[in-house]
C-alpha cells in the first residue's frame, strides 16, 4: 500500500472479500497490481 486512508480496507475487511475475487487465470501473466490496493482505490471515492 502507498498511502493510508480512513477509507482502506482493515486486513480482516479484505478476507472477507477476497473469498469472492476471482483468482488470476492460468497461464497468463502474472497480476502487477495487488487487488487490496484496486478495492481501497475504488471504496475511496
Amino acid at each position: 500500500m502507498s498511502k493510508s486512508y480512513p477509507s482502506n480496507l482493515t486486513p480482516a475487511q479484505y478476507e472477507l472479500l477476497s473469498d469472492l475475487l476471482p483468482d488470476a487465470k492460468p497461464g497468463g501473466r502474472p497480476r502487477e497490481v495487488d487487488l487490496w490496493d484496486i478495492l481501497n482505490a475504488i471504496f475511496m471515492f
